[in-house]
């Protein structure tokens, strides 16, 4: 802190020497050295403050541009999100509309089957993945049509 040599230590001493004198210089020596080392520890205590505020603007700052970067990150996904549901409503849409074009067209063998064998012979999955089917209304008419057409196999 203070660049004093040895030199200049020693003659500081000799004046306070011839100044004090030999009965009062160990107790100015003694307060000197007391008022340095509280003047130190406020140097240092205060440099510690300074410090730590410091590294608490900077912990904030950092905070708020990671804060920031993580809602520009949330806001690039909720865009994508409506971005994949939009094309997923896209691509029902035109399953729906090339369904309806080919059963209009194309009638399926489904209808084939369904006039000619019992509901009891279709597998099931073909009847509930068949898109073109209203499955409600496939489920009242094999209850009924289903139970009278029953037969025991012998």
């Amino acid at each position: 802190m203070l660049d004093v040599g040895f030199s200049e230590l020693l003659v500081f001493g000799i004046i306070a020497l011839l100044v004090l004198g030999p009965d009062k210089l160990p107790e100015a020596a003694r307060f000197a050295a007391k008022w340095y080392t509280k003047f130190k520890r406020a140097i240092t205590s205060i440099q510690n403050d300074i410090d730590r505020e410091l590294r608490l603007s900077e912990l904030r700052e950092q905070m708020q541009n990671e804060m920031q970067r993580i809602q520009e990150l949330e806001q690039k996904m909720q865009a994508q999100m409506q971005e994949l549901q939009q094309q997923s409503k896209q691509a029902v849409e035109q399953e729906q509309e090339t369904a309806t074009s080919e059963n209009k067209t194309h009638p399926p063998i489904y209808f084939y089957i369904e006039k000619t064998v019992s509901y009891i012979y279709i597998p099931e999955f073909w009847i509930k993945n068949a898109a073109f089917i209203d499955h409600k209304a496939v489920q009242e008419t094999e209850t009924l049509q289903i139970l009278p057409e029953l037969k025991v196999a012998v």
